[in-house]
């Protein structure tokens, strides 16, 4: 072998150990800079982004198609926002139009002192039923008028995921998995409460898509133009042909 073969045999071997190193060493930076990323939670993601869109387009009608209703009669308001005090069913509340029973949930979120002088028992045990004439007492919109103008969204929205949450858990004990069919569960729990859709979707059989249609006529033969405005914003968001499995 020459000289001149031996330098050209270390020239390559040279190159071929730097371009080895090279590459060691940029997966290692690699590796060090992903650890250092915290992790996507995938399952996390797809229930955020079903939750907004519940939220914003089926439950509130999106923000009530950017309508105001700035009396607390309600008189030409449509769908909810989260500054929502209206006079209805003795005090109805916020985005998710909390009223009756469902007000505790509020209360239970709330302080209760701040904004009514009383505690978050006394105001559940007496202003938390369709009778309870809450919605005539003064202090009690001022009260609730204060509060939501002073939380964000973001706190109406978790209570009322936490207020539909045991609709969605047992959807999902029952086999479902899509995006679609826990929106008919949130919206049909919405309107009939935990107890109400878990017992309708026992007798159903927990087919979801025979719930959807029977709501519209509550359950029987009496037809609801508000309970179909709901099934229309379940088919825009979350339509049929594109539901997604999100469990």
């Amino acid at each position: 072998m020459t000289k001149r073969e031996k330098i050209e045999i270390l020239i390559t071997s040279i190159l071929v150990i730097g371009a080895l190193s090279f590459l060691v060493i940029s997966n290692q930076i690699k590796e060090s800079s992903s650890k250092n990323k915290p992790r996507k939670k995938l399952f996390s993601n797809k229930m955020d982004d079903f939750w907004q869109k519940m939220i914003y387009g089926v439950i509130s009608v999106e923000y009530g198609f950017n309508t105001p209703c700035d009396n607390i009669w309600s008189k030409g308001c449509r769908g909810k926002r989260y500054t929502d005090v209206l006079h209805l069913d003795s005090g109805t509340i916020g985005i998710g139009h909390w009223a009756s029973g469902g007000l505790c949930k509020v209360y239970e979120n709330m302080d209760t002192q701040k904004y009514f002088g009383k505690s978050q028992s006394q105001m559940c045990s007496k202003y938390a039923n369709r009778s309870s004439g809450a919605s005539d007492q003064s202090w009690w919109i001022d009260g609730f008028q204060r509060w939501v103008r002073d939380v964000r969204p973001s706190k109406q929205d978790s209570i009322f995921k936490q207020s539909r949450q045991p609709a969605i858990d047992e959807a999902i004990r029952n086999g479902w998995k899509t995006d679609r069919q826990l929106a008919i569960a949130v919206g049909v729990s919405n309107s009939y409460g935990n107890s109400g859709f878990k017992s309708k979707a026992r007798t159903r059989n927990w087919d979801a898509e025979k719930i959807l249609r029977e709501y519209v006529y509550k359950f029987g033969n009496d037809y609801s133009s508000h309970k179909n405005k709901r099934k229309v914003q379940i088919d825009k968001w979350f339509p049929y042909n594109k539901q997604k499995v999100i469990i």
